[in-house]
């Protein structure tokens, strides 16, 4: 029998895009379809730069308004 799932591999260097970062928020680049661009939240994908780094703003915002990232609790005791 053999595993037919197959491990998923992102190589950078295929990418045309770049990952867009505004604050504490990160819109990764992605290949769909032949095509470079960024994936977005909720399963979505975009080519338009100026769309990704929009929703990237927007993260940053909520991320902010929801009272930012905390550090993770009891770390000290983490395996």
């Amino acid at each position: 029998m053999t595993n037919s799932r197959v491990p998923q591999l992102r190589m950078v260097e295929h990418l045309a895009s770049d990952n867009i970062t505004v604050g504490l928020a990160t819109v990764v680049s992605a290949k769909k379809n032949s095509l470079d661009g960024w994936a977005l939240p909720g399963c979505r994908f975009t080519t338009n730069r100026d769309k990704a780094h929009s929703v990237c703003a927007k993260m940053h915002y909520l991320i902010e308004g929801l009272g930012g990232i905390k550090p993770a609790e009891k770390i000290n005791r983490a395996a």
